[in-house]
């Protein structure tokens, strides 16, 4: 076995093939860590001219004479394999002393424990603790079992639906019911979804802003979610769902016509025979006509304050090997009754399944199911969709000067 530095080819060859790859080791991302001013390179361990293991290092100054390493959803490797683990970590620890490296943080992409879609742990479920055990065994300092959002962290949690063997209407049936009811409710609102391009970026700063503001958060710098569309290219997808209120019309015109007509049968019929069943269907006509009235007013008045085309939300998305991650998202409180957010979802589902993703991930959440929890309402939206709750293994830190990073924690924590 050999300690190497690897082309991007070959980077790239083995983490197509190896289970721990995510979007957050892809290239793409890489090409990210360069645009915000990190170093990048990769190694591993080859045998011959196979790759037994790779990672991606990014790297930025610290302290004026050191570097701080990360290995970004690192390592790909078998984990079970305590000897390559081993021969790796003395072998990088070793090139990171050369690099005048301060320490290394690598955050795993492997699942922690199965929990289902309440959290909870599923008896006799996987469990990959070993991978703790034999990181700290190659000697990693384990950060622990993480809940909440962590500020230096990359996410720890997830909700995520697997795809396989499942159709349109499996995962509608799956879904649960008052989920299922605000995307059935936006097919007949007519809610429009279509892609946004870089230079259309400012409806979604906007709405994220808006976003930002009213949930009580600090909204990112626009130049944050720009290079991530320029950096991931066409597997980065922003979408915008709007109402267009000319279709929107036309569709109220043509039920309200064929509410009228229905209505003429129902009293030509009560003109012959006075029956309940006519009576309840001539009042349940009236109310959907009585409904249609008010939906023409809502449109009309909409169109007045906002024009004929409406944003209402906006999502960001990644395109992975064989999964799509659901990053980001922002809404106008105004239009909620629209559940414009669930047409997204929706939209992104059945785009999963028509071209193949075995999973589609919601991706963070906090850990903590509590309706305490600041983020519990945004875990019910994804929950509605139905799935399973994820943990990863966490994160881990390489010393590599040892008194300098004792004394470097020191100051950071004063």
């Amino acid at each position: 076995m050999k300690f190497t530095k690897l082309t991007v080819d070959e980077y790239n060859l083995f983490r197509k093939i190896n289970p721990c790859r995510d979007f957050m080791n892809s290239l793409e991302a890489m090409e990210l860590k360069k645009m915000n001013h990190w170093e990048v390179e990769y190694v591993g361990v080859k045998e011959g001219n196979n790759v037994l293991c790779a990672t991606p290092l990014t790297s930025i100054p610290v302290m004026k004479v050191y570097r701080f390493y990360y290995a970004q959803r690192g390592f790909l490797i078998d984990y079970q394999n305590k000897e390559l683990l081993t021969f790796f970590t003395k072998e990088l620890l070793s090139y990171l002393k050369k690099k005048k490296a301060l320490y290394l943080i690598a955050d795993p992409n492997v699942l922690y424990k199965e929990r289902n879609i309440d959290g909870d742990l599923v008896e006799d479920g996987f469990d990959n603790s070993y991978v703790i055990q034999n990181m700290e065994q190659a000697g990693f300092i384990h950060q622990g079992l993480t809940n909440n959002f962590q500020v230096l962290s990359e996410i720890r949690w997830m909700f995520s639906l697997y795809l396989d063997g499942k159709d349109e209407a499996t995962l509608l049936k799956e879904m649960h019911q008052q989920t299922r009811w605000s995307i059935n409710k936006t097919i007949k609102q007519d809610i429009k979804i279509r892609e946004l391009s870089v230079d259309e970026i400012d409806y979604f700063i906007k709405m994220m802003d808006h976003t930002s503001q009213r949930r009580g958060f600090v909204a990112r710098e626009k130049d944050f979610y720009t290079n991530q569309m320029i950096a991931f290219k066409d597997k980065a997808k922003l979408l915008m769902a709007y109402l267009d209120i000319d279709d929107f019309n036309s569709r109220l015109k043509n039920e309200e016509e064929n509410l009228q007509n229905q209505i003429k049968e129902v009293e030509l019929k009560l003109q012959e025979i006075k029956s309940k069943k006519y009576t309840k269907k001539k009042k349940e006509l009236d109310e959907a006509i009585a409904l249609n009235s008010r939906n023409q007013k809502e449109a009309h008045e909409l169109e007045e304050k906002y024009g004929k085309i409406i944003p209402m939300a906006t999502s960001f998305f990644i395109l992975d090997e064989d999964e799509i991650i659901y990053l980001y998202s922002a809404a106008y409180d105004a239009f909620k009754k629209y559940n414009a957010p669930y047409a997204i979802q929706w939209y992104m589902i059945r785009y999963a399944l028509n071209h193949n993703y075995k999973k589609y991930n919601f991706y963070g959440i906090s850990g903590d199911f509590s309706k305490d929890a600041q983020d519990y309402g945004v875990y019910m939206f994804k929950k509605g969709f139905n799935g399973v709750v994820e943990e990863l293994v966490g994160d881990f830190v390489l010393p590599v000067k040892k008194l300098p990073y004792k004394l470097y924690k020191a100051l950071k924590h004063k």
